[in-house]
């Protein structure tokens, strides 16, 4: 295979060079020429933004149909020294739909390098709702703390501040509850609680708060599930002793701290029996635990009920 002498070589750039001037030079002639294209141009809306606020961002595009010299449609194609078109909203919350053609003078005042032919955009769709402020009560649900398990709150839950001021979207603010129930973020907690956590709720996005965030305080602590045999207290019985009972012990179950499961005696608790009470079809009564130590939770019974007997 031969190769290519230098002037072959030399003679194919000087084409080349040829080709690519003169496209060029055509092209750049061409932009003098007048054309029609469609164009997607940037809009922004301009309202009082300290009385207004939006629930949805608003369209940032319009489509349009232009004439305009060619050098002008090329440099917007390109997005260089591209001013957006400004739709004022003197009251925003009012506008819902805008038609597209009702901004076609507003479109041919700022685009003086182009005439605008027609607008393609059917109507532009905005949602923006006046700004108000409310204060709220705060509160904390203890139920759905997330503690470890085999863990309890040992203390009162605090929390400061008591209420909190909120500036958004009237028509959300209008239908929040008075009281904002906050979440803790932690789970698994296993040791005393004191951090501040975030004021968020459902729309949070949208809205600012004053202040962000709150104290919580609440002590935890472990606990463990134990039981204790405890005598059974006859109430009402009758005095003849024609009624009696023979189980006169029954065990209970129940949940207390660690630190204080050594400090539990069957004389804490009480059981009762009440003769008044008696089913009459099986000759049993229901136990009635009637006291129990602050201390413990969960207290139950192993057995219910008692069955009463009689002397013949």
């Amino acid at each position: 295979m031969k190769s290519i002498s230098p002037e072959r070589i030399r003679s194919i750039r000087v084409i080349t060079l040829c080709v690519v001037a003169a496209a060029t030079f055509w092209f750049l002639n061409a932009l003098n020429d007048t054309y029609s294209t469609t164009l997607k141009y940037p809009l922004v809306f301009s309202y009082d933004t300290e009385k207004y606020i939006p629930l949805e961002q608003p369209p940032e595009y319009i489509q349009i149909n232009v004439s305009g010299i060619g050098w002008n449609l090329f440099r917007n194609s390109l997005g260089i020294k591209v001013t957006p078109v400004n739709f004022k909203l003197q009251n925003a919350s009012e506008f819902k739909k805008i038609p597209g053609n009702s901004i076609l003078g507003t479109l041919s005042d700022q685009l003086d390098e182009f005439n605008v032919n027609f607008i393609l955009t059917d109507t532009l769709y905005v949602n923006i709702d006046t700004r108000a402020s409310r204060r709220f009560k705060l509160a904390i649900d203890s139920s759905a703390i997330k503690l470890n398990e085999q863990y309890w709150l040992s203390s009162s839950l605090r929390y400061s501040p008591d209420s909190v001021t909120l500036q958004g979207p009237e028509s959300i603010l209008s239908q929040m509850d008075e009281v904002l129930t906050i979440s803790i973020p932690q789970s698994d907690i296993d040791e005393n609680y004191n951090e501040d956590i975030p004021i968020e709720f459902e729309n949070s996005r949208l809205i600012s708060r004053d202040p962000p965030t709150m104290n919580v305080v609440f002590g935890v602590e472990e606990y463990t599930s134990s039981e204790i045999d405890v005598p059974l207290t006859l109430e009402n019985f009758p005095e003849n002793k024609i009624a009696f009972v023979t189980d006169t012990i029954r065990t209970l179950i129940y949940n207390v701290g660690i630190n204080r499961a050594d400090n539990i005696a069957p004389d804490q608790f009480s059981i009762v029996a009440n003769y008044n009470k008696i089913n009459p079809e099986d000759s049993t009564i229901t136990l009635e635990v009637t006291k129990h130590p602050e201390f413990t939770k969960d207290v139950h019974l192993d057995s219910a009920k008692v069955k009463v007997k009689f002397n013949e």
